[in-house]
């Protein structure tokens, strides 16, 4: 059984530029059932990923990333792109106007800063 509190993340690597490292998500399609089902499934993912390198548990697993850029990366393909793009701006203009995790992010040790990226497309037919 999966630990509710583990985050999935589909990909971890060393990012473009030397300072940054990703965190990648891919969500894939065609998405079925109601839409906000699936954004929460996402955002919940989101959250885990900037847990994850807010509490250390990155820079645990790999040393190489303390004090290094975290990019979070969401692939999406086949879900609904408007929809989808709405819902990562608000998340990721977002996250850090709460409290707990602005303070936390100026608060660690573990990791630069984070930022988010977004890359949609659709599943070939």
């Amino acid at each position: 059984m999966t630990d509710p509190h583990e985050v999935v993340v589909d990909v971890i690597a060393v990012g473009e530029e030397p300072d940054e490292w990703q965190m990648v998500l891919v969500e894939a399609g065609p998405w079925e059932g109601e839409t906000i089902t699936h954004l929460k499934r996402i955002q919940a993912r989101m959250y885990g990923c900037v847990d994850a390198a807010l509490d250390g548990q990155l820079s645990a697993k790999f040393p190489d990333a303390i004090g290094k850029w975290v990019l979070i990366v969401l692939d999406c393909y086949g879900g609904p792109q408007n929809e989808i793009q709405r819902f990562f701006d608000r998340f990721s203009d977002g996250v850090f106007s709460i409290d707990d995790y602005r303070k936390s992010l100026q608060e660690q040790a573990f990791v630069q800063g984070i930022r988010f990226q977004l890359n949609l497309g659709s599943l070939p037919s």
